[in-house]
């Protein structure tokens, strides 16, 4: 990005980025503890910063936290900065089982071509800070920057940034710049003079450079074939789109990655709709950690550590921007940072609320790991007054339907393995029934496709609870599978509850 862009991250589509490598908070662990019903995916071990004589994190095995302050972010960071709130922050990063945190530099803010000793010395701190709370440090260079014809200033501001650091096993890895222009002939060309470089500056320090998500798999390709092969070792992803693409984004990544590793730099969702958004949240943590388990690379990197006050970005960018922190602005932490901490442990939490207990009424939108389904002829509820354990369960009443689409609530998961098996049970009461209540699993391909649909049997009689089943095996060329909760052409009233999903 320039110096005036704004700070931005793409919600609602998946996107890659391509990324080129060589070579005491606020909260309790009791807070943050997951219940002991949660069912588990085993994820790999992690190395934590200093375990091993002080020695670099491997990129391999990184737990890796997006930084910004709550009150200060992007260039506001520099410009305002305060050790108390970095040790505080590095502190509550620490408490989640990070061992690393991602450092974002803006020369515009801290001088250049020569740096500031102030701000040089602010710099130093917090590279010292993170060590003290034992965490690594990525470091993101030239953000906000596209003066891409002044090769010498450049080569200039990081020997002025850097000096000394050369061997600080404290950077794990270096990224030149985020999303770099692709179609840029000169950013290219500053790139391949730039890359080099930055090696004799922090010399054996793992290099990063990315292109924008948008760019898809041929951005990758291109950055690939446009620097030369010493310069390049890692694909870094970047995923903001529905958590069951995920799986799709890594697979293309890592096949045009060869031989290097995969590294998932930034995922998240925003929360501007508070209780239903922090829950889906969540539940994108679980799908994404379960994903990146089972394809074999490190915890996805959170998109981001905190929240940000109404004065802590620059430039007023969209209002999501405000809300993907783990960490609320008053200091507690959202749900997702308990999934995210068990991520960073090594197990992946596989619960996906289908008791509805944390789902919540959202005016029509996502109630929470649940999402309405054709509501303009039905909206399913979360409801209290008909429940078969616990204290919630999600109802609908006078609904209709049509040929393409009946009302349901449903999620999407992703199709990790060739031939995957689901199945799905779930109870459903009905009260003066007239309509079809059924479970069915949907299945898509990576591009959307329509693939076909297994059913239950419709559920019959009324006044007690039903147990409904349905199970089936992903066809060839399924991405994704749809869990639907149906309930159509339904004048009286059916309530759902007690949905376990297994596959």
């Amino acid at each position: 990005m320039g110096p005036t862009a704004l700070p931005r991250r793409r919600l609602l589509r998946a996107f890659l980025a391509a990324a080129v490598v060589v070579g005491s908070g606020v909260g309790t662990a009791a807070a943050l503890a997951a219940p002991a019903s949660h069912l588990r995916l085993q994820a790999p071990s992690s190395t934590t910063f200093g375990s091993t004589a002080n020695a670099r994190i491997p990129v391999s095995h990184l737990r890796l936290m997006n930084y910004y302050p709550a009150d200060a972010g992007w260039t506001l960071m520099w410009t305002h900065y305060s050790h108390a709130r970095s040790a505080a922050d590095f502190q509550a990063i620490a408490s989640l089982g990070a061992n690393a945190v991602r450092v974002i530099v803006q020369p515009s803010a801290l001088g250049y071509p020569t740096v500031d000793p102030t701000m040089l010395a602010n710099f130093r701190d917090l590279l010292s800070t993170a060590r003290s709370a034992r965490l690594g440090v990525q470091l993101t260079l030239f953000d906000w920057w596209s003066s891409y014809a002044d090769v010498a200033g450049s080569e200039a501001w990081l020997r002025s940034l850097l000096a000394g650091q050369s061997g600080n096993p404290t950077i794990a890895l270096v990224e030149l710049q985020n999303e770099i222009p692709i179609g840029n002939a000169s950013a290219i060309a500053w790139a391949q003079a730039l890359m080099p470089y930055l090696s004799t500056v922090l010399a054996g320090v793992p290099r990063t450079l990315t292109v924008a998500g948008s760019t898809g798999t041929a951005g990758i390709a291109t950055l690939l074939g446009d620097l030369p092969s010493s310069s390049i070792d890692v694909v870094d992803v970047h995923y903001y789109g529905d958590a069951s693409g995920a799986a799709d984004v890594i697979r293309a990544a890592q096949s045009v990655a060869g031989s290097r590793p995969v590294l998932v730099g930034e995922a998240g969702l925003s929360t501007p709709d508070g209780a239903a958004g922090e829950e889906a949240q969540a539940r994108f943590y679980r799908l994404i950690e379960r994903t990146t388990v089972a394809l074999g690379v490190p915890p996805a990197a959170p998109w981001t550590y905190t929240d940000f006050t109404a004065t802590g970005i620059p430039n007023n960018p969209d209002p999501t921007e405000y809300h993907f922190g783990l960490r609320r602005v008053d200091g507690t932490w959202k749900p997702a940072a308990a999934v995210v901490k068990e991520s960073f442990g090594g197990v992946v939490d596989n619960d996906l609320d289908g008791g509805f207990e944390r789902e919540t009424n959202n005016g029509g939108a996502r109630l929470g790991d649940w999402t309405p389904y054709d509501a303009a002829d039905g909206l399913g509820q979360v409801a209290g007054d008909l429940v078969r354990t616990g204290v919630q369960s999600v109802c609908f009443s006078a609904t209709s339907g049509h040929s393409a689409a009946v009302p349901s609530v449903m999620q999407k998961l992703p199709v990790l393995t060739g031939g995957e098996r689901f199945t799905v049970t779930t109870y459903v009461d009905r009260l003066l029934p007239t309509g079809s209540e059924r479970v069915a699993l949907a299945w898509f391909s990576s591009t959307g496709v329509y693939l076909g649909q297994v059913e239950s049997a419709v559920a019959t009689g009324s006044n007690t609870w039903q147990q409904l089943t349905v199970s089936g095996a992903a066809p060839v060329g399924a991405g994704t599978v749809q869990v639907h909760l149906k309930a159509a052409y339904e004048s009286g009233r059916a309530c759902y509850d007690d949905t376990t999903i297994s596959g």
